[in-house]
């Protein structure tokens, strides 16, 4: 089997369980300004099915405006306080280690802001060893790109393993197909990828890189 030239892989959703670090940020930030913080389900609920985030502020009873809250959440929400919280999903540094044997490269691709924090995170967590480049994507503007990031690499053979539209929708400008991970930031309703598992453990790529 011809492996790939490179792997791109999305961090929060495929790799990290980030249910925790986004409810806790959430909720700190509604009894710090006031109101009433949904029951961790429902909000992550809400969250996956893209229900907006201003809907989810006014049934939480928030006391002060739309833009102070996404600018408490875009200060706190990768603070290491917060970044503890996010746990590896299942098998995770197995299935790293086992996507050697079928690609030259394991690339992260994530829409992080904090550089330094983001390698903290991956280094504690002990990842950081199987990936060959750790790409952040800022995005405090609105204006940051995955695609941007990847579009002047050259290559004949990738994939891109994602849970959101973002990762979906730099696939196709690639020119390349798409992972998508059900279990992650976003329901499989709201993802058009190419194929579908519920984790990456699930992936099974001896299937799919004949296809490619």
């Amino acid at each position: 089997m011809t492996k790939l030239d490179y792997i791109f892989l999305d961090l929060d959703g495929p790799i990290l369980e980030g249910k925790l670090r986004h409810y806790n940020c959430y909720k700190d930030i509604i009894l710090v300004d006031g109101g009433t913080p949904l029951e961790i389900n429902d909000y992550w609920e809400m969250k996956r099915n893209k229900i907006r985030r201003d809907i989810v502020l006014e049934k939480s009873q928030y006391k002060n405006s739309y833009a102070k809250f996404i600018q408490r959440w875009n200060y706190q929400i990768e603070h290491r306080k917060y970044l503890l919280f996010d746990i590896l999903k299942p098998e995770v540094k197995e299935v790293l280690i086992s996507w050697r044997s079928i690609a030259n490269n394991i690339v992260l691709v994530t829409m992080r802001n904090n550089r330094n924090n983001l390698l903290w995170q991956l280094k504690k967590l002990d990842i950081f060893s199987c990936l060959d480049q750790v790409i952040a994507c800022p995005n405090i503007d609105g204006n940051g790109s995955k695609y941007s990031k990847l579009k002047d690499i050259s290559f004949e053979r990738a994939i891109f393993v994602g849970d959101t539209e973002e990762d979906t929708i730099t696939a196709a400008k690639l020119g390349i197909k798409s992972i998508a991970i059900t279990n992650g930031l976003r329901t499989k309703e709201h993802l058009d990828a190419d194929y579908y598992f519920d984790e990456i453990k699930d992936i099974d790529f001896h299937k799919i890189i004949p296809l490619l």
